[in-house]
């Protein structure tokens, strides 16, 4: 079960308000739909418990000197005003101004432009306390200008988190620090030097619990010497420079409006640290005084193991493009995967045990770890003394290391298994890779193939094998696989009492992959089925886990299927189906 929290704080962001009768501020007709979209979310923060809400900024859309700027503030206190009065309002740079640079495409933040904004929306730094904790504003758009209220605001912030005494602290920053590394270079996302180290280094040696920003309608996870980052998603509009992190067709308006990436998020401050709740908004739109029905968004655990075989760490380089880089590149990677995966309840995932050893996909496991995901690391083979040595100073993110042998009789490892098994506190489990050369069938085509897991029919002579191996306390667990044409109700109904008998664990490796990697599996309701399936039959037992062959879509290669996500990291059927059904 999930921890209930102290309280929660619902966090919105990037909401684009336009003058309720139309202005110029934007070519784009995606922004003709903020004003419904953020009455819509504004009703989403309404349906869910929470004690106060922070927007982070970007407000209106119309700058400040534009002569939409007044309307789109009145359209604004309009809109939100049912969150009033406990709602705190971060400046973003449409609300204010752009941060200090060379080829911003908007104006710089000026002293007219502040007071202007604060006559609206409040000051433009500011703290409270609720509860015990400290949260803290501050206007990203002044760091780096050398103006008189730069310093003014970067001396409150300072003294400020010095006077927390003790207490737990929380950031809200329109821009993001940084968004994949600490030390990238500058660029239209993120604070240049010498104010984001400043920041940075100010937040980690005052222990900042967390910093919460928005301005790339994207969402990015990254620490910084213990201090988490967010970057959270908006509700008016998706950047279509960042649709190149994804390998899928772009969304609508070449990438602008990418329905599945809009929401509000809730801040869950527990006892001891925190957790992110994300309520997605789809993108809906509903007139002024429209009520929907709107479901919450529900703490859910889902015992499923999802192998992530994309490479879910990595960060590209995107194109240089105006408006927004016309002159630099910029670095940035998906992250959505991590926010698909808490949406989902899912806490464990199945990657590699090279990712623990390369150094981009190890920071990545840190990081992931930091945020409530443990690793099933798989080997093929006995891993090498590298690896165990990785692994014997990481044993917290463990979930459980997978050695996949060669031969169905388990021989070739079972005696180097159990040498590791005695000083190694991990729960094991033995697979098999399995090829179309011993699986063939006379009646079909031969297909060049390899797959994960022993097959059913050869159970009797795999549990006998497993049972020479000597494990204390009978830690081990057997992969066998579950093929779109298998029953899992009869495979895990069968495995299951056998193995619990023998003092072992059953993992079902349920594989959306067609036998003929010729063959696509697109087949949603199919799918949807056989998890359902797999998953209902392991929840009569204590010693199943569930696998599934693929978190996110394979639409190329070998072997085409569906997953949990698409190719732009949105839900497939089956994860809206997990989301609603709360599996526990």
């Amino acid at each position: 079960m999930q921890e209930e929290p102290r309280f929660t704080v619902a966090i919105i962001t990037d909401t684009h308000l336009r003058a309720p009768e139309g202005d110029q501020s934007s070519p784009f007709p995606v922004n003709n739909r903020a004003n419904g979209r953020a009455r819509y979310a504004v009703e989403v923060v309404l349906a869910h418990k929470r004690e106060f809400t922070v927007h982070l900024g970007d407000v209106v859309h119309p700058l400040p000197e534009l002569p939409a700027f007044a309307p789109a503030c009145q359209e604004a206190h309009r809109v939100f005003s049912p969150l009033q009065p406990k709602l705190h309002f971060v400046p973003g740079n449409h609300d204010i101004g752009d941060k200090p640079g060379l080829a911003s495409p908007a104006g710089p933040v000026t002293e007219k432009n502040r007071e202007a904004y604060e006559a609206e929306f409040g000051p433009s730094w500011t703290t409270f306390e609720h509860d015990g904790l400290c949260f803290v504003t501050m206007n990203s758009s002044l760091v780096n200008t050398g103006d008189p209220a730069d310093q003014q605001q970067k001396e409150w912030l300072e003294q400020t988190l010095q006077n927390a005494n003790g207490k737990r602290i929380f950031l809200f920053s329109h821009y993001p620090p940084f968004i994949d590394r600490a030390d990238e270079d500058e660029h239209y996302d993120n604070y240049a030097e010498p104010g984001r180290s400043w920041l940075l280094d100010l937040a980690a040696d005052n222990d900042v619990e967390a910093i919460f920003s928005g301005h790339a309608h994207q969402f990015f996870f990254n620490r910084y010497h213990g201090v988490k980052l967010y970057c959270l998603p908006p509700t008016s509009f998706t950047r279509q420079d960042y649709s190149e992190l994804y390998r899928g067709t772009p969304a609508n308006e070449f990438g602008r409006d990418d329905t599945g990436k809009f929401g509000i998020t809730l801040l869950d401050v527990l006892d001891n640290g925190h957790r992110l709740r994300f309520a997605p908004t789809h993108g809906r739109e509903i007139d002024p005084g429209e009520k929907p029905d709107i479901k919450q968004t529900q703490l859910i655990v889902t015992p499923l193991i999802p192998h992530l075989r994309h490479a879910w760490f990595a960060s590209s380089v995107l194109p240089y493009s105006g408006p927004m880089e016309e002159f630099s590149r910029k670095r940035a990677r998906n992250d959505y995967p991590l926010l698909r995966l808490w949406q989902l309840g899912i806490c464990t995932v199945r990657t590699p045990l090279r990712d623990i050893i390369d150094p981009e996909s190890y920071r990545r496991i840190l990081d992931f770890a930091s945020a409530g995901i443990k690793f099933s690391f798989f080997s093929l083979g006995m891993p090498d003394a590298r690896a165990f040595e990785t692994l014997a100073r990481h044993k917290e993110l463990l979930a459980g290391l997978e050695v996949v042998s060669s031969s169905k009789t388990i021989e070739d490892v079972a005696h180097k298994i159990a040498d590791f098994a005695a000083t190694w506190d991990v729960p094991i489990t033995i697979s098999k890779s399995t090829s179309s050369a011993e699986d063939h069938r006379p009646e079909s085509v031969f297909a060049h193939n390899v797959s994960t897991g022993f097959l059913w029919q050869d159970s009797k002579e795999v549990i006998t094998a497993a049972l020479k191996i000597a494990l204390a306390e009978r830690q081990l667990r057997l992969t066998f696989q579950i093929n779109m044409d298998d029953d899992p109700l009869e495979i895990i109904s069968d495995l299951a009492p056998r193995l619990q008998q023998a003092g072992m664990r059953l993992t079902a490796a349920v594989r959306f992959a067609d036998r003929n990697p010729a063959q696509p599996n697109f087949d949603d309701d199919a799918i949807k089925r056989q998890l359902a399936l797999a998953l209902q039959a392991a929840a009569r037992f204590e010693n199943v886990e569930v696998q599934c062959d693929t978190f996110e879509d394979i639409d190329r290669g070998y072997c085409p299927r569906h997953g949990l996500i698409d190719r732009r990291s949105n839900f497939r059927p089956v994860a809206d189906w997990i989301a609603d059904s709360s599996i526990e």
